[in-house]
């Protein structure tokens, strides 16, 4: 019996993170009972005790942290009864964004940088998104290729309920959802003059951003401009707040500056958009590349791209409809439920190297 200690490192009492769910509860939960794997996934409403975990866990999975007491007292108990210890690391750290709410956390020569420096050398291995940011941890730490993991974002398509009916009753509605970090992405010039054609063009079409607002837009469009908020707690924004933004969303836009920082980030908007099945023009970058083809959505680079991709779906509402469709059959393929073994696997490598 392999025994798994999950720890959501960015949990709060009243909130769960969704990069806490993404990464860590819902694999752990997953996994647990698989093939005589026991995961226990820390509940942050019950008090730690780290010698009890040392004592009867092998392996403890936890995600990115750069608290230097919080994880001695975790590392001494771990280092002294043999426990393995694996972080997982979803974003290039070092390359953080000035919009970022965390950057003064997380910039360059900052203790919190150090200190998740410091951590990423001591775990025994490292779990990532994709194999570029894989390429940019090594870059950074002193992980060797082979103790750098890369489990990409998966989706439980029986969380993620709702399917989206689809309407063509002459309204539109693009939609970007995300945190208050996508603010410099939404002002992209070749983003944000690509889309102001397709506003120009077609007063039916209203641009809603959940997350960011972008002040210039408001005073653009107007009423067509419309900012709301998602929640911080992830199981309220799968439950309630995602099926109803997607309710109302004819297409995704999805626009993301290509730099080191972006190229890092996964696929994760077309995970849940497509499990709705909504379609999208999503940014010409690596984590898009790899999962739209053209079929089930398009990507777009320049200005005209954005605006000839915008304006092909609100054009040919039966070709949406097809991309919709395909969307979703596509993003079966990305089920958590069918990559337990590579997770079981991965993780017995670690306790036995």
């Amino acid at each position: 019996m392999m025994r798994i200690f999950g720890l959501p490192s960015h949990q709060s009492k009243e909130n769960t993170t969704g990069v806490d769910f993404a990464r860590i509860i819902q694999p752990m939960k997953h996994l647990n009972g698989y093939k005589d794997t026991k995961v226990i996934i820390f509940e942050i409403i019950k008090k730690m005790n780290w010698l009890y975990v040392a004592q009867n866990y092998d392996l403890i999975y936890f995600n990115y942290l750069n608290n230097p007491w919080g994880f001695a007292a975790m590392g001494a108990m771990a280092r002294h009864y043999g426990v393995k210890m694996v972080m997982d690391v979803d974003d290039a750290i070092w390359e953080i964004h000035n919009d970022n709410p965390a950057y003064e956390v997380w910039k360059k020569g900052s203790e919190g940088l150090r200190d998740f420096t410091a951590i990423c050398n001591e775990v025994d291995y490292i779990t990532c998104t994709n194999d570029y940011l894989k390429n940019v941890i090594i870059n950074h730490t002193n992980k060797t290729p082979d103790k750098v993991k890369v489990f990409p974002n998966y989706v439980d398509l029986k969380k993620y309920t709702y399917r989206s009916e689809f309407k063509d009753d002459g309204r539109i509605t693009l939609t970007h959802f995300g945190s208050t970090t996508h603010f410099y992405d939404l002002k992209e010039n070749e983003f944000e003059q690509g889309i102001n054609r397709i506003m120009k063009e077609y007063p039916n079409v209203m641009f809603r951003t959940v997350g960011a607002f972008v002040p210039g837009y408001r005073e653009r469009w107007g009423a067509r401009y419309e900012n709301t908020f998602g929640d911080p707690d992830i199981y309220t924004w799968i439950k309630e707040k995602f099926p109803t933004f997607m309710k109302e969303s004819d297409i995704m836009v999805v626009p993301l500056i290509d730099d080191i920082y972006n190229r890092c980030k996964s696929q994760i908007k077309w995970l849940e958009a497509s499990s709705a099945g909504i379609p999208g023009v999503w940014q010409k970058i690596r984590q898009y590349e790899e999962v739209v083809d053209g079929t089930n959505g398009i990507c777009a680079n320049k200005d005209t791209e954005w605006y000839r991709g915008i304006k092909y779906m609100i054009d040919n509402p039966d070709k949406r409809k097809l991309m919709g469709e395909k969307a979703f059959e596509d993003v079966k393929k990305w089920q958590i439920q069918d990559k337990l073994e590579d997770y079981k696997v991965f993780f017995e490598e670690v306790l036995t190297n």
